[in-house]
């Protein structure tokens, strides 16, 4: 067992779809909420749990063709495919894969999916669209869907189950070992969801800064010392959400910025003024000053952070209210720090 280099370890190789996703190069595409299952651990928000919605990084798409933009703007060189259950959305996750496949060269695209829904049909069709990778969800406390882990298929195949204190997750890795290419173990992580049972079943936080459970990476570190031959990627909570997040949003950074944005990673520090006039008439009586450009999203003039600063006086005597913003460069500009001037 290794590092990584991306705040996990593993055992042999890291998978494609794994080697990009750490860099942030893979577009999150959460194809559909529904799922045949309700699992006790689902870290699903519940604006997504068991609803039919489709989002792509941090939007919400409403057309399909919107995943394309989003794909080119967070510079993404793949995609991950997860729900929910996609093929629970089948003809739709169809639909997605042939229109990446076809904008994009060699464009890497993973699945996630539990084993309830899987048959040789649906595997042979998304062979023929172009699928490259596909990770199964084995059930710990159902094996009725177990064997179906044996069907054969030309994609890389793999399992990825979160490691559950107190469940068997050897056994279920001496099951499948025959029958896959990798196995990813992630760390086990608490959601402040209703759905979501860890609190009420008794399980712990490790640390107070952190989402993990307790025990989690314990359990993962004995399963990879117990099969040192295999692939095994132990994928932990601080990589999720930091790392691979943080690395995708800075890419999407680098493209989006305005010329006056000052990047710093996955931020951008802008000025931002806010009126209750039509922002046509407010660009038309700043641009004496300096130039600025509309944001419809949040209603407000965006400019340079030193303009905002320099000329704070003069917006102000127009009943302009002027802050210094830092924001993560996703689609909806999540606010991290405002300073108003």
């Amino acid at each position: 067992m290794e590092k990584s280099g991306y705040c996990s370890y593993k055992n042999g190789d890291l998978t494609r779809g794994c080697q990009l996703c750490v860099k942030g190069r893979k577009l999150v595409l959460f194809i559909t909420g529904v799922c045949p299952k309700s699992c006790y651990f689902c870290p699903l928000s519940e604006q997504k749990f068991h609803k039919d919605v489709i989002y792509a990084n941090e939007r919400k798409i409403e057309d399909i063709y919107e995943i394309i933009e989003e794909a080119k703007l967070s510079g993404s060189y793949g995609c991950g495919i997860t729900g929910g259950d996609p093929l629970a959305k089948f003809d739709r996750t169809i639909e997605v894969i042939k229109l990446l496949k076809k904008e994009f060269q060699k464009f890497h695209i993973h699945l996630y999916t539990s084993l309830n829904l899987v048959d040789e049909d649906k595997l042979r069709k998304l062979e023929e669209v172009g699928l490259d990778e596909i990770r199964f969800h084995l059930d710990f406390d159902d094996e009725q869907y177990w064997e179906k882990i044996k069907l054969k298929t030309s994609m890389k195949k793999g399992m990825e189950i979160p490691c559950i204190p107190g469940k068997d997750v050897k056994k279920m890795v001496d099951y499948v070992k025959d029958y896959v290419e990798f196995i990813n173990l992630n760390e086990l992580e608490y959601a402040d969801a209703k759905h979501n049972k860890l609190g009420d079943m008794g399980f712990e936080l490790r640390d107070p800064l952190s989402c993990g459970i307790k025990g989690s990476e314990e359990l993962a570190f004995e399963v990879m010392e117990d099969f040192p031959s295999l692939n095994i990627h132990y994928c932990t909570a601080k990589l999720k959400d930091s790392v691979q997040m943080m690395n995708r949003i800075a890419n999407r950074a680098k493209n989006i910025k305005r010329d006056f944005d000052i990047v710093n990673g996955a931020l951008l520090t802008r000025g931002a003024i806010y009126g209750g006039e039509d922002l046509e008439v407010m660009k038309e009586k700043v641009s004496k000053w300096f130039k600025s450009e509309i944001d419809l999203k949040k209603k407000r003039l965006l400019c340079g952070r030193k303009h905002a600063k320099m000329f704070a006086e003069q917006l102000k005597k127009l009943g302009y209210r002027v802050e210094i913003v830092e924001e993560l460069a996703t689609y909806d500009q999540f606010e991290i720090e405002s300073q108003e001037l």
